[in-house]
């Protein structure tokens, strides 16, 4: 668990000397190797259709430059998180909040809000377009990063400490369900649940909570006929192969047809019938033509980097630091996790994509800005000249180098 840090005496305003460690290479060098391989399968998993599709010019490269782009823009985003420093975050946890919930209402707008495929899930704002999702999920880990690790925040209380986090979660997770992405929903829905069993949240709360949602989901959520749908193909997968469970069916298949060492690079065959194979269900492609021995190192890329988000998030001296670097890594270990889930036919199918790697600019430029964060947390355990105890509005004190708390450490045993 990440420690409450018992609250300090009054201490004079001081600046201490700012202490920058290394960059984590570790964590870097995963991105990046993943990334790679995200070039790779993306162009291998697309070049077959872009080649016969006259509006995208016949161009075998066409997605592969649109991710390129996407992995320009964050390699910007890594920077800009390094160089912002984590805890002037914390000030403009509640404006950047307020602007999440915004464009989330922002798709519902004319002109505004882009319908693909029966949802409502962009915005065109002249020559961006992006999901406000993905930039959501970022706003929504750093506001309960705040909420969590103020001094007031009994979070052990479901009404007096958990009440706030739960309200601007719920409200989050309503307007992302409504596009309708209950996928993205419920990634974001695991990702907060974590940072708030992190921070000390009783197991029974956090057990009600899951209960309730589970019953809201079952009650609204499945007012859209292609959810009753994909449970029907999830439950009985050989039934209707031709039409709303064709999609996984052809996914399972390529999975099964990888192996023991694949198919090959290049040589699979499902990629031909998946429409979303360069997207969401990339990791068949993977499977198929890498097979179990050469997929396993990818899958553990994708652990390490997770572990590592988890490693920043205990060592960090900072209770803010360690919930925000902790709901990051928990977003992208959740979600690598539900993608894999419906390749492998072991969930329901949704709409999830695989960090890093799926086709997708708006997702990948998000995820390497939380990688940038982490960055940046884990160069800066504490605050430079500041204490490692926020005051009730989330501010700290700067204290002298050496009276500043050891760091943190985890708990032996779960909030009950």
């Amino acid at each position: 668990m990440i420690r409450q840090q018992t609250t300090h005496p009054p201490i004079a305003r001081t600046q201490t000397n700012r202490v920058k460690l290394p960059i984590d290479t570790v964590l870097f060098g995963t991105m990046l190797a993943l990334i790679v391989v995200g070039l790779w399968m993306v162009f291998d998993a697309s070049y077959v259709k872009t080649l016969d599709n006259a509006k995208m010019g016949h161009d075998a490269f066409y997605f592969v430059k649109k991710q390129s782009a996407g992995v320009i823009a964050g390699f910007g985003a890594v920077w800009l998180m390094m160089r912002l420093g984590y805890w002037r975050l914390r000030k403009l946890a509640f404006p950047l909040m307020l602007t999440g919930i915004a464009l989330l209402a922002a798709v519902y707008l004319p002109h505004v809000g882009v319908r693909e495929n029966n949802a409502v899930r962009w915005l065109n704002l002249g020559p961006l377009k992006f999901q406000p999702s993905e930039l959501a999920k970022l706003t929504l880990i750093l506001y309960l990063a705040r909420l969590l690790s103020r001094r007031d925040c009994n979070v052990r209380d479901l009404v007096s400490g958990l009440g706030a986090p739960l309200f601007v979660a719920g409200l989050y997770l309503i307007l992302i369900e409504r596009e309708p992405d209950l996928g993205t929903a419920f990634v974001l829905f695991l990702a907060a649940l974590t940072q708030m069993f992190l921070a000390g949240a009783r197991k029974r709360h956090l057990l009600g909570i899951c209960a309730v949602t589970g019953m809201a989901v079952l009650l609204m959520g499945f007012g859209w006929g292609h959810r009753t749908g994909r449970i029907k193909a999830y439950l009985h997968p050989d039934q209707d192969v031709q039409g709303i469970g064709y999609q996984a069916y052809h996914s399972r298949l390529a999975v099964g047809s990888g192996g023991l060492l694949g198919e090959g690079l290049g040589e699979g065959r499902e990629k031909y019938f998946l429409p979303q194979g360069n997207s969401d269900f990339i990791f068949a492609t993977l499977a198929e033509e890498l097979g179990f021995v050469r997929t396993v190192p990818v899958l553990a890329l994708l652990c390490l980097l997770g572990w590592r988000g988890f490693w920043i998030a205990i060592h960090a001296k900072d209770r803010f630091a360690g919930l925000l670097a902790a709901g990051i890594a928990a977003l992208i270990s959740w979600q690598a996790l539900i993608n894999v889930g419906v390749a492998t036919g072991a969930i329901p199918a949704t709409g999830v994509p695989l960090p890093f790697i799926s086709f997708g600019s708006s997702s990948l430029v998000f995820l390497m800005a939380g990688i940038g964060l982490l960055l940046n947390i884990s160069q800066y355990p504490t605050p430079p000249g500041h204490t490692v105890v926020p005051e009730g509005e989330g501010e700290s004190r700067p204290i002298p180098q050496e009276t500043q708390t050891p760091p943190v450490r985890r708990r032996s045993y779960g909030g009950r």
